[in-house]
């Protein structure tokens, strides 16, 4: 089955491979791999067109360690973006997918537009994310690891929703793997907000807004000479209002996606905590019931006593009745009558 959420370059491959063609691109830079999903098709791809790929992850996981084992165009630099492009030689195209502020994609476009022109070489620059969530409001992996006054108030625990400004219990969030600043828009905020701030005064530069799969942001020079061949290419795709659309109604669906998985962990946590006081509940009705079963044995003893003491009372009470009855008749077949006091001296005398 494709996936429930769109999320990889590899969607935009269609878009993608023909840029780096008409760019002629070959030394190729990934800042943030993942699992490497990327990676191996951008790999494939270079390997076709005896290219290069410089894989940028701080934190490679094992399919990526096992991809750059095994390829042998694809070279590992574990360390952060703004360290990695420092030390890389100047490349033909880089691919930004790693951490989603103002700070850090600035910077990267800087260092990367820096060191280009002292190798006296163009570029080409494709960024994910320029769009919803990320185009607007930081999200940052590793904040400790920007300057303080580069970092916005965030959360690591809440998500995001369109159209709300600040986070939400809920929502489209990383549960502990990344966080949201706790505000949108404004002032260094965001990675489409980094992309304008940086194109400002940059009237040599391009840039195609791809609206869809979370956003494509493409920068390249104006004065190339496959510029206007490439220009023409993407402009059925730059800021297109049909993806546009397309890509808000994918959003609005996955979030409720999540409200329905959230909504189905709540129902799952009640009907679990049911359980558990139902399972209390029979360890109770069980303890009761032998309870019960004692108190009841314990009756049925004390009714067989009560029977015993009545038989023997019943026993009791004829023998003295007979006893008292034979005195009398003693007394009374006497030879002389009795008088009522001897009567009554001899009945308080008992058997």
């Amino acid at each position: 089955m494709p996936p429930l959420l769109l999320h990889s370059l590899a969607e935009f491959e269609d878009i993608i491979f023909p840029t780096l063609e008409l760019a002629g691109a070959r030394s190729l830079v990934e800042v943030g791999s993942e699992e490497g999903t990327f990676t191996r098709v951008l790999a494939a791809w270079a390997e076709r067109h005896d290219g290069k790929v410089f894989c940028v992850e701080p934190e490679p996981t094992a399919p990526l360690l096992e991809l750059c084992a095994m390829s042998p165009i694809v070279q590992l630099v574990k360390d952060l973006s703004l360290g990695a492009l420092e030390t890389i030689d100047p490349a033909d195209a880089y691919f930004l997918d790693g951490d989603h502020n103002h700070y850090t994609v600035s910077h990267e476009l800087e260092t990367i537009d820096r060191r280009a022109r002292e190798a006296g070489r163009s570029w080409v620059a494709i960024l994910h994310d320029v769009g919803w969530p990320s185009g607007r409001r930081d999200m940052y992996y590793a904040p400790d690891t920007l300057p303080a006054e580069a970092v916005h108030s965030h959360t690591w625990d809440e998500g995001v929703l369109v159209g709300e400004d600040q986070p939400v219990e809920g929502g489209f969030r990383g549960e502990g793997s990344f966080a949201w600043a706790r505000h949108e828009g404004g002032p260094a905020n965001g990675v489409l907000t980094a992309v304008e701030d940086f194109l400002a005064e940059r009237d040599d530069l391009v840039y195609v807004h791809v609206p869809c799969v979370f956003g494509l942001g493409i920068i390249y020079p104006a004065t190339a000479d496959y510029a206007p061949e490439l220009s023409e290419f993407l402009r059925w795709y730059d800021r297109n209002a049909l993806l546009d659309r397309l890509e808000q109604n994918r959003v609005a669906l996955y979030l409720r996606v999540i409200e329905l998985q959230d909504e189905h962990r709540d129902l799952a946590s009640e009907l679990e905590q049911s359980m558990l006081r139902n399972r209390d509940l029979h360890v109770e009705n069980r303890a009761l019931w032998a309870r019960t079963a004692e108190l009841e044995a314990e009756l049925e003893g004390i009714r067989r006593h009560r029977d015993l003491l009545a038989t023997e009372t019943g026993h009791l009470v004829k023998s003295r009745a007979f006893s008292l009855a034979e005195r009398i008749s003693k007394v009374l077949g006497g030879a002389r009558p009795l008088s009522r006091q001897r009567l009554r001296d001899a009945l308080d005398a008992g058997p």
